[in-house]
């Protein structure tokens, strides 16, 4: 009996240590191509007005990055369906300027005491997410 519960943990840990072998390889292809895609959407989001400042990568059982853009300049409602309807059919990056566009929309209807909308940082992962970051420039110069 002691053979076989021992038979048994070792198939279990081959087991387990198949699994997390495909999780990890298949994370890594995940990660390498969110950067690929990114990489590749680049001048689509430029011409929705946005620029990419900051990539940051996590590395994790659920990998993930963590993509900041700045605005640079604004597009009217008839470019942003354009470019919509143009980048329909590559989710991610239709994703990204989706969250993109979602952001600027918000930031139209919050006023936060004299603080300016600076960055925004779409979390690409298994939930997708956006956050918007607000600083106040001048402060930040008085304290350097």
């Amino acid at each position: 009996m002691a053979n076989g519960l021992d038979d048994l943990l070792d198939d279990a840990k081959k087991k387990g240590s198949e699994i997390w072998s495909n999780i990890k390889s298949s994370g890594k292809e995940k990660l390498k191509n969110g950067i690929q895609n990114l990489n590749d959407a680049q001048p689509d989001i430029e011409k929705a007005g946005f620029v990419l400042i900051r990539l940051d990568v996590d590395i994790a059982l659920l990998p993930r990055l963590f993509a900041r853009f700045k605005q640079v300049h604004q597009i009217d409602n008839k470019e942003r369906e354009a470019i919509l309807k143009k980048t329909k059919k590559n989710k991610f990056l239709n994703i990204i300027l989706l969250g993109l566009f979602k952001a600027v929309e918000i930031r139209k209807e919050v006023e936060i005491d004299n603080m300016d909308l600076q960055e925004i940082e779409l979390e690409i992962g298994l939930t997708p997410s956006a956050k918007l970051i607000f600083r106040r420039e001048e402060r930040l110069k008085l304290m350097e």
